[in-house]
C-alpha cells in the first residue's frame, strides 16, 4: 500500500472486547491509527469508540451506528475510515461486506492498518478470506461466551452494565443512595400521583437528572426503569426483542432468578403491582389506517423553545412538540389545527398586501455550473470544520503543536486552492435580479394562499406551501408565527 500524497480525512474506528485477550488496548489502537495518519497524510476527524461490545452484531454497537450515519452524510466529512483489523470493522462477513458497499457509494474507503491489501481482484478475495476467517473464529468463541454467560444467569448473578439506582461492584450490584431515592421517587409518583411515563420524563429532566448514560430521560427509559425487576431483586437474562415493549411479552429463553448480590430498592410485592398497574394502563394500540394520519403542514411547523418538529395528532385535532411528547421539552406547544392553518393562510396575506416579502434566495444557474460551485462551497465548509477540529484536538492536548500546525498548513494550502477556483467560478454567474424576485415571489405566494383556501386535496396544499415556504416556526408564549419564505427556482 503505497503512502497517499492527496489530503484525505478521514475517521478511526476502535472496538474492543471484554472477552478477547487477543486485541490491543484501546489507548494502543488509537496510538497506531494516528501514526498510520500521520504518515499517509490523513487528517483524522474523529475516533469512534466501542468498548465491551462484540463486533458480530452492528445495530448492538452504537459508536459504529453514529459514525456509519456521519460518513455517508452528504457532507462527505471522511474519505477513509481506519480500522487496526479488519474485525473490529465486523465480525460477521455478510454485514461487513454491506456496510463496506454502502460507504464505497458514498466515496468512503475502508482500510486495515495492519492488514493492507492489494488493489485488484486478488486483494478483495484476500479481504473476503480474512472476513470469513473473522467471522468463524467469533461463531466459535461466542458459543463459549454464551454458555458461560447462560449458566452465571441461572446461578442469579448480575452480569450487565449496572441500571439507574447502582453501580457494579465485583460479586454483583450495590446500590447508590442518591440514585436509589430518585426510583422510589418514580415508582411512587406512578403509582400514588398516576404520574404518565411522559410526565415522569419532564420531571426528571427539568430537575437535572440525567440517566447513567448522561442522556435525557425519555418515555421509553422510564417505562423500562419501572419494569425492570432488578429492583425487586432479581436479574434477567436473554430478555426478548418486544419484552421492554409490552408487559406480556417475553422470550421463550428468558431467565429471571432472585440475584445472589443484587439488593432490593422496591419491595416484590409493590413491583408486581407497578407491573399490573402498567398491563392495566398500556395496551397495545390498534392499528390506524394509514391516511388517517398526517397534515399538509406536517414536518413544517417547528417548536420556539427546542426547534423540534410539531407533529399532527388527528385524535387531538392539532400540533405538538414532538420533543414534549417524549418529555424532552418542557413548554408545550399544542395548536388546534384549524387555529395553524388560519394563522399561516393570515401571515401569507399580510405579506401580499404588503407588497413585500423577506425570504432566501436559492440559486437558479446553469446546473452543472451550480453544481461545481455548490461542491466548492462544501468542500470549502468541512475545511473550516476541520480547521476547528484539529484547533480543538490541540487544544484538548490530543495533538501535539508540531502535529497542529501540520495539520493547519495542509489545510490552509487546500483552502487557497479552493477559492482561487471558486472565484474563477462565481465570475461567470449571473447576478439575480432581486426586483424581478421580489414580485415573482408575491405572484407565488398569492397563487400558494388560493390553493390553500380551496378544497385542493392535503397532497396539493402540502407542494404548495414548501414550494414558497422553508420551515414555519411557531411560539406558544409570544402567539407568534414566522414563516421563513424561500425563492426556488422552478
Amino acid at each position: 500500500m503505497t503512502q497517499s500524497t492527496k489530503l484525505r480525512s478521514g475517521f478511526g474506528y476502535i472496538r474492543v472486547s471484554t472477552h478477547d485477550q487477543e486485541e490491543l488496548s484501546p489507548d494502543s489502537q488509537e496510538r497506531i491509527l494516528r501514526d498510520y495518519a500521520k504518515a499517509n497524510n490523513i487528517v483524522l476527524e474523529y475516533i469512534y469508540t466501542d468498548s465491551g461490545i462484540s463486533g458480530r452484531k452492528a445495530e448492538k454497537r452504537p459508536a459504529f451506528q453514529e459514525m456509519i450515519a456521519r460518513a455517508k452524510s452528504k457532507e462527505h466529512p471522511a474519505d477513509v475510515l481506519l480500522v487496526w483489523k479488519f474485525s473490529r470493522f465486523a465480525r460477521n462477513q455478510e454485514e461487513s461486506i454491506v456496510y463496506k458497499s454502502l460507504l464505497k457509494k458514498a466515496g468512503v474507503e475502508v482500510l486495515s492498518v495492519s492488514e493492507p491489501l492489494a488493489d485488484g481482484p486478488f486483494g478483495s478475495l484476500i479481504e473476503r478470506i480474512i472476513e470469513w476467517m473473522d467471522e468463524y473464529y467469533s461463531i466459535r468463541l461466542s458459543g463459549e461466551v454464551k454458555r458461560g454467560m447462560t449458566e452465571n444467569a441461572r446461578r442469579g448473578r448480575y452480569q450487565s452494565i449496572a441500571p439507574f439506582g447502582y453501580r457494579n461492584v465485583p460479586d454483583g450490584l450495590e446500590i447508590v443512595p442518591d440514585e436509589a431515592e430518585i426510583v422510589k421517587t418514580i415508582f411512587r409518583k406512578f403509582t400514588e400521583e398516576h404520574f404518565a411515563f411522559s410526565r415522569l420524563a419532564a420531571y426528571l429532566n427539568s430537575r437535572g437528572i440525567r440517566t447513567h448514560r448522561g442522556g435525557f430521560w425519555e418515555n421509553r427509559t422510564v417505562k423500562y426503569l419501572l419494569q425492570n425487576p432488578v429492583y425487586k431483586g432479581y436479574a434477567r437474562w436473554n430478555v426478548g426483542r418486544n419484552a421492554l415493549r409490552s408487559p406480556d411479552a417475553s422470550s421463550p429463553d428468558m431467565i429471571l432468578t432472585q440475584g445472589a448480590h443484587i439488593p432490593p430498592i422496591i419491595s416484590e410485592e409493590y413491583f408486581d403491582q407497578v407491573q399490573a398497574e402498567i398491563a392495566r394502563q398500556y395496551r397495545q394500540p390498534k392499528a390506524r389506517a394509514s391516511e388517517s394520519y398526517g397534515h399538509w403542514l406536517g414536518n413544517l411547523v417547528k417548536c420556539s423553545s427546542c426547534g423540534s418538529s410539531m407533529t399532527y395528532s388527528p385524535a387531538a385535532g392539532g400540533f405538538q412538540c414532538i420533543s414534549y411528547g417524549k418529555g424532552k421539552c418542557n413548554v408545550s406547544h399544542y395548536i388546534s389545527a384549524k387555529l395553524l392553518e388560519q394563522a399561516v393562510i393570515h401571515t401569507l396575506s399580510e405579506n401580499i398586501q404588503s407588497g413585500s416579502v423577506e425570504y432566501q434566495e436559492e440559486p437558479a444557474f446553469p446546473e452543472q455550473t451550480h453544481k461545481e460551485q455548490a461542491v466548492l462551497l462544501e468542500s470549502m465548509e468541512r475545511l473550516k470544520e476541520k480547521e476547528k477540529r484539529i484547533k480543538a484536538a490541540y487544544q484538548d492536548g490530543i495533538d501535539t503543536l508540531e502535529e497542529y500546525r501540520q495539520n493547519k498548513t495542509l489545510i490552509q494550502a487546500e483552502q487557497n486552492r479552493l477559492a482561487e477556483q471558486l472565484q474563477t467560478i462565481e465570475a461567470k454567474l449571473p447576478k439575480p435580479d432581486a426586483d424581478r424576485h421580489q414580485e415573482e415571489m408575491l405572484i407565488r405566494i398569492r397563487g400558494v394562499v388560493d390553493i390553500l383556501c380551496s378544497d385542493a386535496q392535503k397532497e396539493v396544499k402540502s407542494r404548495s406551501i414548501r414550494s414558497v415556504c422553508d420551515r414555519i416556526v411557531y411560539s406558544k408564549t409570544s402567539k407568534t408565527l414566522d414563516i421563513y419564505c424561500v425563492f426556488r427556482k422552478l
